[in-house]
């Protein structure tokens, strides 16, 4: 009767679009930011938790050693809405660039508020990028032109942003961190080819940095 029970209420769920692959159920905001107490001290309760963000990197070192094609090496940063560093993470063999561009793609997500990925493409031409390269700096972020960096959205509200560099699949390892933390995310945009000569949005398939 039981195992009946349980079969049936999964058939619902599938039916009404409720069962994920990744994550039973989205994590709530309350669980997924810093403690009151917490907020009391730093006047910020919009922030993810250290707790939440460390999971997160562990989510994608998972990732990295699983992954098709052999063990991927990434470095990866976790930020606060403020652009402070809450975790960080740089595995065995990756080169200085692919740690300076994980935290660039974290900061280009957390200044945009969408995609590093989506950024590249909506700059895809050397004029619109470069009278872009300096914006941001003076505060402490950023503009780079390759996927890897995502928002941390949770409840509508952005809660820090993650980045992934220095591997072959960036933006896959980010993406799949947060929806194995956080449950569903929003789709990642679509590819799109390079124009005018500029490099892909990358990350996905072959070496983005």
């Amino acid at each position: 009767m039981k195992r009946t029970a349980v079969l049936g209420v999964l058939v619902g769920a599938l039916m009404t679009g409720t069962v994920w692959a990744q994550g039973a159920t989205p994590l709530p905001l309350d669980r997924a930011t810093v403690s009151s107490d917490v907020a009391k001290r730093t006047l910020m309760k919009g922030q993810i938790s250290a707790t939440v963000a460390r999971q997160i990197v562990d989510a994608c070192i998972d990732f990295a050693r699983n992954q098709q094609g052999g063990p991927g090496n990434y470095s990866i940063f976790v930020l606060a809405p403020n652009g402070d560093i809450v975790d960080a993470h740089v595995m065995d063999g990756v080169l200085p660039i692919g740690v300076e561009t994980g935290l660039l793609k974290a900061k280009t997500a957390l200044y945009a508020r969408t995609p590093s990925s989506a950024v590249a493409q909506r700059f895809n031409n050397v004029d619109g990028r470069l009278i872009r390269l300096d914006l941001g700096k003076d505060s402490g972020l950023a503009y780079y032109f390759v996927g890897g960096g995502l928002p941390i959205v949770v409840d509508d509200q952005l809660i820090g942003a993650i980045g992934v560099g220095g591997g072959n699949m960036d933006e896959q390892c980010a993406y799949q961190a947060l929806t194995k933390v956080l449950g569903p995310q929003p789709p990642l945009p679509a590819p799109a080819p390079p124009a005018g000569g500029a490099a892909p949005g990358g990350g996905r398939g072959g070496r983005g940095q």
